[in-house]
């Protein structure tokens, strides 16, 4: 089982147009659903976008997104439109439910083996992506399976081949753990972290960077000390991966912080040189500034 087999499960677009959907039926056949997604008569050319939306349907459906009573297609209960809420800015929560679903315990685990869970390819390669030196990493599969084969130890596999890659960073740049394309991809988890950071803080204004980190990692496994990106890390060569020195975090992490602070939508506040402290890593290992607690302002400038 897969989410990144674009031939069974479809990509992004295609859960588009059935999340659009349904929210906007509220409740349909799956088969009209269908219907309605790709109308017209079907050709040879149009049967492989068909068999897209059923598997992307069959897919999410078991991930949780969606479900099914008596052949007929809703949202999960979870999955709420707001009265007022135009289906547009309901559609821009899509990533957020998506990317919640897949790292799911239930959806997540095993990671590894011949029995894996549905979302286990995700998560197991975002995980290892965000591990890397984001600003060395290569942009082709070719050379993402050479350092594959370089670091990982006991047999595993982090990808099957290379049109999981590709796909892979389709969803991680529309799940929010990457930006850019082509030449210019770089694994960055920006906009999936600024997603968290109303239920990371909550009623609280400032958090210390320790707890924020706990809490962070606690959303979003696959980044630095989360139990998913802990177990990728514990597959990794330690002589042909450089892990973060201590009290540093990961590359990938410190470039979504710096992005937001830069941005003002948090601060990084107090000194380097503290033992309750971090520091953010740069191009080359540079450290870049360290910070004591995080501070946000809710969102409201």
């Amino acid at each position: 089982m897969t989410i990144l087999n674009n031939t069974s499960d479809g990509l992004h677009p295609e859960l588009i147009v059935l999340f659009r959907a349904v929210a906007h039926l509220g409740k349909v056949e799956a088969e009209e659903l269908i219907r309605i997604c790709f109308p017209g008569s079907v050709s040879e050319a149009s049967a492989s976008a068909i068999a897209r939306l059923r598997g992307a349907l069959s897919r999410w459906t078991e991930l949780g997104l969606f479900k099914e009573n008596e052949g007929h297609i809703c949202l999960n209960d979870r999955y709420v439109k707001e009265k007022k809420e135009s289906l547009d800015d309901f559609t821009n929560k899509l990533p957020s439910f998506c990317r919640n679903l897949a790292l799911e315990e239930r959806n997540a685990l095993p990671l590894w083996g011949e029995s894996t869970a549905v979302a286990a390819d995700f998560v197991r390669g975002i995980a290892w992506l965000l591990a890397q030196n984001i600003y060395g990493f290569p942009t082709t599969w070719t050379g993402a399976e050479s350092i594959e084969n370089e670091q990982i130890v006991g047999g595993r596999k982090i990808f099957q081949n290379d049109t999981r890659w590709t796909n892979l960073r389709f969803w991680a740049r529309y799940l929010g753990f990457a930006s850019g394309d082509g030449g210019s991809f770089i694994n960055d988890p920006t906009s999936a972290i600024r997603d968290e950071l109303p239920l990371i803080f909550g009623t609280q204004k400032e958090l210390p960077a320790k707890d924020f980190l706990s809490a962070l990692s606690i959303r979003l496994p696959v980044l630095d000390y989360g139990v998913y990106r802990k177990d990728v890390e514990g597959s990794l060569s330690m002589t042909t991966w450089r892990k973060p020195t201590e009290g540093h975090l990961s590359m990938s992490l410190s470039l979504a912080l710096r992005r937001l602070d830069l941005s003002a939508t948090i601060k990084l506040a107090g000194k380097a040189d503290t033992g309750s402290s971090f520091r953010l890593t740069g191009r080359n290992y540079r450290t870049w500034v360290g910070f004591e607690s995080v501070i946000w302002d809710g969102g409201v400038k």
